[in-house]
């Protein structure tokens, strides 16, 4: 009897548990930030622009959301603790929390592949780009990177990380390899300005955004291969670009343009055939991430089962 009573236990509390996790997006989604409201807010749109719908409606700054592997939480970061730092929440926002207890001046968050670290770009006390679990435990510097760098993006082999930095008095892309510390400059016979890098899905291109004097000092989208090769300029120049992102299938890119009058608007284009389509046009839209569940590269982990296990031995 005994046996059976834990067995039904058992059988409750991992019912009461799925009830209670975090559900993925059943569609494919892209998650901004936008001032449309009057402050910086996390929003989700689908692909082509269409059911925009805010998040987080609060009166602090929110800022750089990106998706979990799974797609289950959002990462982004909010000035809502007095300083900008890293918080979670679930897909549909709720259970919104810190991701450290120590309050710091956190920004631009990436996740790991398998969705159990993050880097980021913080100041601790200097700038440089770090690592913790998601839970905001075990931090650890892997690169020094000065204030007006950052954009930490972790390869999807899980093996490296990008990012910018200062190297000979321009923004330029490095890559970090986890294993061996040892860091490399990309595309090193290149000059001017490059920044927001993001690996493709398969972990075999980069995309950035890259401002070079000479196409008349404007910015533009580029891709290349992860050692350098087969460098191409995706769409022609803009007034400014910024923070590319794949589409889970790695057939387009979505990034922030300069508009003419000024603002910073979402698009898409797709590297085939460069056919670009504006998603945003109220306020600034900026740092879109996109998931899509048909193409999961993970397996969703029952984090909370874990932790309820964990408190049932506790108690027996």
């Amino acid at each position: 009897m005994k046996r059976i009573h834990f067995v039904l236990s058992l059988a409750l509390m991992l019912a009461i548990v799925q009830i209670g996790f975090a559900r993925a997006p059943r569609t494919s989604k892209i998650a901004f930030a936008s001032n449309r409201s009057g402050a910086w807010d996390i929003y989700l749109m689908n692909p082509d622009g269409s059911k925009q719908e805010n998040l987080t409606r609060d009166n602090a700054g929110d800022f750089s959301p990106t998706w979990s592997p799974t797609g289950e939480h959002i990462l982004f970061v909010s000035d809502r603790g007095g300083i900008r730092d890293l918080y979670l929440m679930d897909a549909d926002g709720g259970n919104m929390r810190p991701v450290f207890r120590k309050k710091a001046r956190r920004a631009e968050p990436t996740w790991s592949p398998d969705g159990q670290r993050i880097a980021y770009h913080a100041e601790t006390p200097m700038w440089s780009i770090q690592i913790a679990s998601i839970h905001g435990i075990n931090s650890k510097q892997v690169a020094v990177a000065d204030p007006r760098g950052g954009n930490p993006s972790w390869s999807p082999d899980g093996n490296e990380i990008a990012y910018v930095d200062n190297v000979g008095g321009s923004r330029r892309i490095r890559i970090v390899n986890l294993r061996s510390g040892a860091i490399r400059t990309f595309l090193p016979n290149k000059t001017s300005w490059m920044y927001t890098p993001a690996w493709s899905p398969e972990g075999d291109k980069i995309a950035f955004s890259w401002y070079r004097w000479g196409i008349g000092g404007k910015d533009a989208i580029h891709v290349a291969n992860r050692d350098g090769r087969r460098l191409m300029q995706i769409g022609k120049p803009a007034l400014g670009t910024d923070s590319p992102a794949w589409s889970p299938q790695g057939d387009k890119l979505v990034y922030v343009e300069e508009a003419k009058d000024g603002d910073w608007q979402i698009v898409t284009i797709e590297l085939r055939t460069e056919r670009k389509k504006r998603l945003t046009r109220r306020g600034w839209n900026i740092t879109p991430d996109w998931f899509d569940p048909s193409n999961l590269p993970v397996v969703p982990q029952p984090q909370l089962l874990t932790t309820v296990w964990g408190k049932m031995k506790i108690h027996d």
